[in-house]
């Protein structure tokens, strides 16, 4: 199997999942090389199209057709996201097609994207025509599979749920005081992309309002901004509001460190204004951490209100600070969510359970005798 998409950095939802399948059960039943698409850079603004994309693009096109040459996959596994660069992904998806390799599309999109999307002509017809370059589509979710086979008008999409790694979680004490908060202190966590679309605006709204009610609390966000100068900028932003002995920027982290983050604080906070489904619910199941995050994508379909946590509106920081209070109000029931979310992380998010979709997809694909006999483990570029 040819894996075709972006591995770290940047530590984005596609990349990790990636690697995530790649390292998993996979490849023990699968001889796997993968062909990185990633850009290779920490900060998600280098994943924005410039007239560099054609050259990458050109240069991925080359890889793969010499990939196909030597290694001659039976399938050609890709992950693709939704808007200009599913174009790549398209092109990429019909190399491989041409070549006789069976094909698989993990679609990473949204609904509401320009193409391929369902809420535009131009969207479902896009969709209907460069979805066909793949022989099966895996999406994000179970509202994403019929929205999407009907838009597509085909009955072979499936959906595979976003996983996390429960390795770094285990034997993490929610009862250990990090040495990013004092004594007394409860920590609200942020975690991703530090801008405005993942609603880092509406979270410094929030903050006032909770700190007000809560003056306990500490704002814990991890992650970097789009670029190195954008990164004083939100900075500056938390000290001209008077917020900088409230807030604690952690910077970018990943493994133990991340899980340890999570697992020390009392409340994660997400005021995304959109998304597809993040990692960071699955991440939060797995440290049995409360959410407040927004209703957009398929999260409605994993994130229960009132049971995982609460969802709210995007740009809406009053529900922020309202459901942020709650959760900080109520022990009994933080403990309660936390129970919830522990015994999903295992049963729904983890590694070898997205695997085992995965692979069901690929045996229907190929046929079972179609499949090699014990493999080694996955090769990176």
């Amino acid at each position: 199997m040819l894996v075709v998409g972006p591995l770290p950095p940047p530590l984005g939802g596609v990349q990790l999942m990636n690697e995530m399948l790649v390292g998993s059960s996979l490849a023990r039943d699968f001889e796997i090389e993968c062909l990185n698409t990633s850009k290779g850079a920490l900060r998600w603004a280098v994943e924005k199209q410039s007239w560099r994309s054609l050259v990458d693009f050109v240069r991925h096109a080359a890889r793969l057709v010499a990939r196909l040459a030597r290694f001659r996959p039976a399938i050609v596994y890709v992950h693709a996201a939704s808007g200009i660069s599913f174009t790549r992904d398209w092109a990429l998806m019909a190399i491989a097609r041409l070549s006789g390799a069976k094909v698989v599309c993990h679609y990473h999109g949204t609904l509401h994207t320009v193409f391929p999307s369902v809420r535009t002509a131009f969207g479902r017809a896009c969709g209907r025509v460069m979805m066909g370059a793949a022989h099966r589509v895996i999406v994000l979710g179970p509202t994403y599979r019929d929205a999407f086979a009907n838009a597509w008008r085909r009955d072979d999409v499936v959906w595979s749920a976003n996983l996390v790694d429960l390795a770094p979680f285990a034997g993490l004490s929610h009862d250990a005081r990090p040495e990013w908060l004092f004594a007394g202190e409860k920590a609200v966590l942020f975690m991703g992309r530090l801008s405005a679309p993942k609603g880092l605006g509406e979270l410094l709204d929030a903050m006032p309002r909770v700190l007000e009610r809560h003056p306990e609390a500490r704002f814990v966000l991890c992650g970097v901004a789009e670029t190195e100068a954008q990164e004083p900028m939100v900075r500056a932003d938390v000290a001209r509001r008077g917020l900088a002995s409230r807030v604690t920027f952690l910077g970018s982290l990943e493994g133990r460190a991340k899980a340890r983050a999570y697992v020390t604080s009392r409340v994660f906070v997400s005021p995304s204004w959109t998304e597809a489904f993040p990692l960071v619910v699955p991440e939060c199941a797995a440290a049995g951490l409360p959410m407040v995050i927004t209703r957009v994508g398929a999260i409605p379909d994993y994130v229960k209100d009132g049971e995982d946590g609460f969802l709210i509106a995007p740009h809406d920081a009053g529900a922020v600070a309202d459901a942020v209070n709650r959760l900080l109000d109520d022990d009994a029931l933080c403990a309660r969510i936390g129970g919830r979310l522990r015994e999903r992380a295992a049963r729904e998010f983890a590694v070898e359970v997205g695997a085992a979709r995965v692979r069901g997809v690929l045996d229907d694909v190929l046929g079972s005798a179609a499949r090699g006999v014990q493999a080694p483990a996955a090769r990176r570029p």
